[in-house]
């Protein structure tokens, strides 16, 4: 870790949040910034409360915009990520 990035562990959330880079609050949640997300953890889901059917909508949507912008580990803004979420919100 670079010494100024362990200068804004050490003062804590001395960050504008408008302008945070993910390598800069990665180490605040517990991951490691080189890894871009993939050390992760992910969670167990064993029943949602939707219908198949609009699962299966949403699978598909999130498959067409995984070929758009790529899988969440290799966005490079927050547009990308919201664009790439989108689908599950509605």
């Amino acid at each position: 870790m670079a010494s100024s990035d362990r200068n804004s562990l050490d003062k804590g959330l001395a960050i504008s949040f408008s302008k945070v880079k993910y390598h800069q609050i990665a180490p605040f949640v517990g991951l490691e910034p080189t890894l871009r997300l993939r050390d992760a953890p992910t969670l167990e889901m064993h029943r949602a409360r939707i219908s198949n059917a609009l699962f299966k909508d949403i699978i598909g949507d999130i498959e067409i915009v995984m070929k758009q912008y790529g899988p969440p580990m290799d966005h490079k803004n927050e547009e990308a990520t919201s664009r790439f979420l989108a689908p599950v919100g509605v």
